[in-house]
């Protein structure tokens, strides 16, 4: 099956980022140039190439790819998707779609609510560790326990949803108390934004949104269709709720905690704003703890899944160092 040896194939997907890079293409090689150097890559190799920003591409490269049966995909700079050329007659999109859709979800939406609760409650251990006191009320711990270990015994998904949002609500609520209240934050809101904290969370969750539509669209995924989150960007949400404590969270509050200066930003009763220093800071904070690799070895796992190569599991988060709860 050709889509299935395609999919097979540990990264079949090249990302060029950022921008002012010369991409051009001979009927054997794809090369990419920025600032001087070169780096190829056999067309044979590359079945997805992804467009990430501003760069200069030759006509050589579309044919060229097209020719070899690949797809090139555009996207904004922050990873919003734009479109993507694919081969006259190309049908994979659809077949991967249909895969998605039959694949039974439950034991995979279980593993993504369980990791998830683990490197949140882990966080939390970490960072009462750092603040010298602990963090959890009494029973809060055994709250997050028994929810990791009944998660495997419910039988619908919406009651695996609704306990994991029970439990989502209860970490941003833990979490608030190692910040200075002051600044407003107590949980999660809805937008607009009224404090600094859920809008740098925010602005962390877009970036880190962005890199996970990249690797999910070079996968050839529908990135709507999710398993345990459901609406608009489900699997990329999916993906992203087990890496957010580490790849985000973790960072963001850390930096808040060691203070954010009250010229940096700007809370109304309409909306908080953020100074394009302080954005400025936090992109390049984000770029070091949100790690590509990492992400798409996840949406690698999914893929093999997904074709019944590999069950499905979720990496161990890197950057902390304790063990979490586990009832299992």
């Amino acid at each position: 099956m050709e889509l299935e040896r395609d999919l097979l194939r540990p990264h079949p997907w090249l990302a060029v980022t950022g921008f002012g890079a010369h991409i051009k293409a001979t009927r054997s090689h794809l090369s990419v140039q920025r600032q001087g150097v070169v780096e190829e890559y056999p067309l044979s190799s590359v079945h997805h190439l992804l467009i990430v920003g501003g760069h200069h591409i030759h006509t050589s490269v579309v044919t060229n790819l097209l020719h070899h049966g690949a797809c090139i995909s555009f996207f904004e700079p922050d990873g919003q998707p734009l479109g993507m050329i694919r081969p006259y007659g190309d049908r994979t999109d659809e077949s991967i779609r249909e895969l998605q859709e039959a694949k039974p979800k439950h034991s995979i939406a279980v593993e993504i609510a369980r990791s998830a609760v683990r490197a949140r409650v882990l966080l939390a251990e970490v960072t009462a560790e750092e603040l010298g006191r602990d963090v959890f009320y009494q029973g809060e711990r055994e709250i997050f326990e028994k929810a990791i270990d009944e998660m495997e015994y419910l039988v619908t998904l919406e009651e695996l949803r609704r306990l994991f949002r029970l439990t989502r609500d209860m970490y941003y609520e833990l979490m608030a108390r190692t910040l200075p209240p002051d600044l407003g934050f107590r949980r999660r809101s809805s937008r607009p934004y009224h404090d600094l904290v859920n809008v740098m969370l925010s602005f962390g969750y877009a970036m880190l949104s962005g890199n996970v539509s990249i690797a999910v669209t070079g996968a050839r995924l529908d990135p709507q269709i999710g398993v345990l989150i459901t609406g608009p960007l489900g699997l990329v949400n999916d993906i992203m709720e087990p890496i957010q404590a580490t790849m985000v969270d973790k960072a963001i509050f850390s930096m808040i905690r060691a203070g954010i200066s009250p010229e940096d930003y700007e809370c109304s009763e309409e909306r908080c704003i953020l100074s394009d220093p302080l954005v400025r800071e936090i992109i390049a904070l984000l770029q070091v703890t949100i790690i590509q690799d990492q992400i798409n070895q996840q949406v690698v796992i999914f893929r093999d899944a997904l074709l019944n190569r590999g069950a499905f599991s979720v990496l161990h988060p890197s950057g902390l160092s304790q063990s979490p709860p586990d009832s299992s």
